[in-house]
């Protein structure tokens, strides 16, 4: 019984740690798109420069932030002119940041999802219609992580430059299949709740 009661605690003391990282983790992208909101757009640079180790003489665009080095910055990002033929450095960044952050926010929500689904079966059977609702929930989710980064970067596209890329690549079609198997699974589970159900009514 008491080693029941410790590899409880242990798993909770797991689950609530994930719990807290995923929140950090979530903090420090706000954090990260609040700062390029409040930072000044003239301190935005971008620069050719030839990767670590390379001597062949390619070079690739690098972005800069006040003299520090962001990593590589794509053309299709960051090389987006206005009405103008001007690009703004800061607006491409915020987009860049609105994208990675509504991605994380529904990664960070369907991964605390599959976390309140693991506490569920600490102390109960985990087929529950609680859960199976869970796991839809988390297909819903997946649907949008296909859809929603995307959409936030071509309506902050469209607001500001002429140009607008809209395509469609092979990822976001691994995550609608991906999304469509996981309501498949939530559907399958809901009718094996079902079906226990009976089994336990005639039992």
């Amino acid at each position: 019984m008491e080693e029941k009661v410790k590899k409880r605690r242990s798993r909770i003391r797991i689950m609530q740690a994930l719990m807290f990282g995923i929140i950090m983790f979530l903090f420090f992208q706000v954090k990260d798109f609040v700062g390029v909101i409040f930072t000044k757009g003239d301190v935005y640079e971008i620069r050719r420069e030839m990767p670590l180790g390379v001597t062949n003489g390619q070079e690739i665009n690098v972005l800069y932030i006040n003299g520090e080095n962001y990593g590589d910055a794509d053309v299709n990002e960051y090389m987006l002119l206005d009405e103008n033929g001007e690009t703004d450095l800061k607006y491409c960044a915020l987009m860049h940041q609105a994208k990675k952050l509504s991605y994380s926010i529904l990664l960070g929500a369907m991964l605390i999802v599959a976390i309140v689904i693991a506490n569920s079966a600490i102390d109960a059977s985990p087929f529950t219609h609680k859960n199976a609702n869970r796991i839809r929930l988390i297909g819903v989710l997946q649907f949008a992580l296909a859809i929603v980064p995307g959409l936030v970067r071509f309506l902050m596209c469209f607001f500001k430059f002429q140009y607008v890329n809209a395509e469609l690549d092979v990822n976001g079609f691994y995550m609608f299949a991906i999304a469509f198997a996981i309501m498949t699974l939530a559907q399958v589970f809901d009718y094996g709740v079902k079906l226990q159900e009976d089994i336990d009514s005639i039992a």
